[in-house]
């Protein structure tokens, strides 16, 4: 494993300079060119199991230059993409509620807690299982060992408690 590691090491030493430099001429970009150098070496490095290297800097600089027309392909579609996608942010819909509409939703879901709680307990089990966890009332009956009609009974119960006490139509 030591000699791997020193063997993987000196590879490194011997070609990155080299490799950045041929990076930094054709990307133009210091932080470009180190990224490109760092992504061609674990490259070389993840494939050291599937690829016998008889020639390290041969795969190296085969990658290397796959690498700089991957990038070149990918920074034209991007730039052909912004430059037709003109993008306006005061036109940007958001979908995130105004204050005013978290506070009604914040209002509202804690009137639907409160009468959920005032529910009977077996009748506000019966309407948990039912509308959240989305068991069918046959299910409801045999996990909790009653009639159908039974929760069905429970169900029309909870939904009109929900009427009387939210103000529902």
């Amino acid at each position: 494993m030591k000699n791997t590691e020193q063997l993987w090491q000196r590879i490194f030493d011997t070609h990155y300079h080299n490799v950045y430099g041929f990076f930094l001429k054709r990307l133009g970009s210091p932080e470009d060119a180190a990224d490109a150098s760092q992504e061609t070496f674990m490259r070389v490095v993840r494939r050291k199991g599937t690829v016998r290297l008889d020639s390290p800097a041969g795969y190296i600089w085969r990658t290397a230059k796959n690498l700089v027309k991957e990038i070149k392909r990918t920074k034209a579609l991007y730039s052909k993409w912004m430059s037709s996608q003109p993008i306006d942010l005061d036109q940007q819909i958001s979908h995130a509620p105004t204050p005013e509409e978290a506070l009604i939703f914040q209002n509202m879901n804690d009137n639907i807690l409160n009468v959920l709680n005032r529910l009977p307990p077996r009748c506000r089990e019966v309407f948990i299982l039912h509308r959240f966890k989305g068991l069918s009332h046959k299910q409801i009956a045999e996990q909790l060992n009653i009639s159908p009609k039974t929760v069905e009974n429970h169900m029309v119960n909870a939904i009109l408690f929900f009427h009387k006490h939210l103000s529902l139509p």
